[in-house]
């Protein structure tokens, strides 16, 4: 599991990362082969991620040109963003978290190819996010990641071209 590989690949792929000392990546693997990851496994990885200055720790599990799967975990709130041509699938494993679709992101900045980015939202919709719920977020469609201290969210992201 190369972390510089995994980086290198994000980035040429349209990822965008935070500074690199917030985001911990690892990439599972070759994805032209059958591969079985234990929970106990991935979740050793998340936790190797979450450092003190880390807004979250994330596993790209799989991705080709049109799809990625990630595994994430985050303990802090996340930016305001939009994705071009990406659809989001958010399935949450643990934990929970409020997220806010829609509206306006206040400061809104391209970040990479098809990628927006800002502080936060203004005329959004909360919504509470907890274990087992089920997000779809169109691609276009502001969407952002909110926790309150002290808690933790796991989840795993379907990334699929529009």
């Amino acid at each position: 599991m190369n972390r510089k590989i995994a980086i290198a690949t994000a980035l040429t792929t349209g990822l965008a990362l935070l500074p690199l000392a917030a985001v911990a990546q690892t990439k599972t693997g070759d994805d032209k082969a059958v591969r079985h990851i234990t929970g106990q496994t991935l979740g050793a990885e998340l936790k190797k991620g979450m450092t003190k200055d880390a807004f979250y720790s994330e596993i790209i599990i799989t991705q080709a040109p049109a799809y990625r799967v990630i595994n994430t975990t985050r303990d802090k709130p996340g930016e305001a963003e939009i994705h071009d041509g990406w659809t989001d699938h958010i399935f949450v494993q643990e934990g929970e978290a409020t997220f806010v679709t829609g509206g306006k992101i206040d400061g809104s900045k391209v970040t990479a190819p098809g990628q927006h980015r800002g502080k936060s939202i203004t005329g959004g919709t909360s919504r509470p996010m907890r274990a087992g719920d089920y997000f779809l977020i169109p691609a276009g469609t502001p969407h952002q990641m909110l926790l309150e201290p002290g808690k933790r969210i796991k989840f795993i992201a379907f990334k699929t071209v529009k």
